[in-house]
């Protein structure tokens, strides 16, 4: 979801929680609402705006039911063997990458992420790493690069355009 999609969202969201609580409002007896809605309606000017915003809350919420209900495409590493299609999926491709990479000394917790790239035929790799107090950080970081790219490369036959290693936290715990 784009940043455009998230204010449209945001904004639908306010705008049904304001004409809920004004209802909500009504239902105890608080007849202002209804009378300043009466107010608005007699005029063209206020009943066009009206229609305006009820057609852009509508418009909205189609465009989020649409979302909802839209199909992902697969996001899968494909490969055509002897006998047919064979996908691999980046989750697994991400359960591999984190495995090898959390068992490099130095790593105490690692978080991968797995992207098709652009033109679909390799990957890219961003991994947040926990690394151990004592660690060698540009060390680390390019074993971390290289037993990664490698793995991949080896195990699943698919090329990988980039490992970005981020550093995220150091681990005061002493242990591997």
């Amino acid at each position: 979801m784009g940043i455009l999609d998230r204010v449209v969202l945001s904004l639908y969201a306010l705008a049904l929680t304001i004409i809920s609580f004004l209802t909500l409002l009504v239902t105890f007896g608080w007849r202002e609402p209804v009378e300043w809605a009466s107010t608005i309606m007699m005029s063209s000017s206020g009943r066009t705006t009206v229609g305006v915003m009820s057609a852009l809350i509508f418009l909205a919420g189609i465009r989020f039911i649409y979302y909802a209900f839209k199909r992902m495409p697969d996001q899968a590493v494909i490969h055509d063997g002897s006998m047919g299609e064979v996908r691999i999926s980046l989750v697994a491709v991400r359960s591999l990458v984190s495995r090898v990479v959390s068992k490099i000394p130095g790593v105490r917790d690692v978080k991968t992420r797995v992207y098709l790239s652009k033109d679909k035929t390799g990957i890219r790799v961003a991994l947040d790493v926990k690394a151990a107090l004592d660690a060698n950080l540009p060390e680390l970081s390019d074993k971390i690069q290289k037993a990664a790219a490698g793995y991949v490369q080896d195990i699943v036959g698919v090329a990988v355009e980039s490992v970005k290693v981020t550093v995220s936290d150091i681990s005061m715990d002493s242990r591997r």
